[in-house]
């Protein structure tokens, strides 16, 4: 804790380009949950805040951002508070509800705790130098990031940002309950977009949800070159044919690839 960043720190450095950031910060961030945790805070208020304003990175901004954070944080505590001017019955239940729904505020979920499982699972730990991949969903005026597992409609934009120490290949596709299988960012085929190395690289373009109703989920594959096409579809076929077609069972593909999937409930 004595060598944890400070937060209006952490915030400016976290506007700055990626060329103009202290590696120092970028090798703490590897190695302290705490300050990972309150940097994908500050991410997602920067999102609700600023999106790609370029004042982002004035201090101004940065003060504003944990201003946001604290907001944030003190909604989340209503939430949980008002609940216990209840019955004992009724606030334990509710209390459970809360949790269980990922309202309790605490910590915003790691984003670098994503590898391939749900994003909101404890105890994983994302490797040094493996993919991060997070993702961000716009509705309406309000951004807010994608927790695996939760609601999303018609009308939602998709955005992901990456994180990656060397270049290679970024494949996001989709896959529904009905076999339906699409990318994100190409629209004539199946084909990844060079990436170079980054820490939280946005992917330039959001992605547009249809009126899907059931289970879809997102897939991210980092690879050295392109995968075929053929070699994708084959791997989609025979991951759902071992669960019976269940997309929700679905977390990996049996390729060689590093993979990160989000699943998203279409109601």
């Amino acid at each position: 804790m004595t060598d944890c960043i400070m937060n209006l720190e952490l915030a400016r450095w976290e506007a700055k380009p990626e060329a103009e950031r202290s590696p120092e910060v970028a090798a703490h961030l590897c190695t302290c949950d705490r300050c990972t945790a309150a940097l994908a805070e500050l991410v997602a208020s920067r999102q609700e805040l600023l999106g790609t304003d370029p004042q982002a990175q004035s201090l101004v901004a940065a003060r504003a951002i944990l201003e946001r954070v604290a907001e944030r944080r003190r909604r989340a505590w209503w939430r949980l508070v008002v609940p216990l001017t209840l019955t004992p019955i009724s606030a334990a239940a509710i209390l459970l509800l809360v949790m269980s729904r990922g309202a309790f505020y605490s910590a915003p979920p790691v984003p670098d705790r994503i590898s391939g499982v749900p994003s909101h699972v404890a105890g994983t730990v994302r490797s040094k130098g493996a993919l991060l991949v997070e993702a961000f969903c716009k509705r309406g005026d309000s951004v807010f990031p994608v927790k695996d597992g939760d609601d999303f409609v018609a009308g939602d934009r998709l955005r992901f940002a990456y994180t990656k120490d060397h270049p290679g290949v970024l494949l996001v596709f989709g896959l529904d309950d009905t076999g339906r299988l699409f990318p994100y960012y190409r629209d004539d085929a199946l084909a990844g977009v060079g990436a170079p190395p980054g820490s939280e690289v946005m992917l330039p373009e959001s992605v547009e949800l249809d009126d899907h109703h059931g289970w879809e989920r997102v897939f991210a594959l980092w690879t050295p070159a392109s995968l075929g096409e053929d070699l994708i579809r084959t791997a989609v076929a025979d991951a759902l044919a071992a669960v019976e077609g269940d997309i929700r069972q679905v977390a990996r593909l049996p390729l060689e690839a590093e993979q990160v999937s989000f699943l998203l409930k279409r109601p």
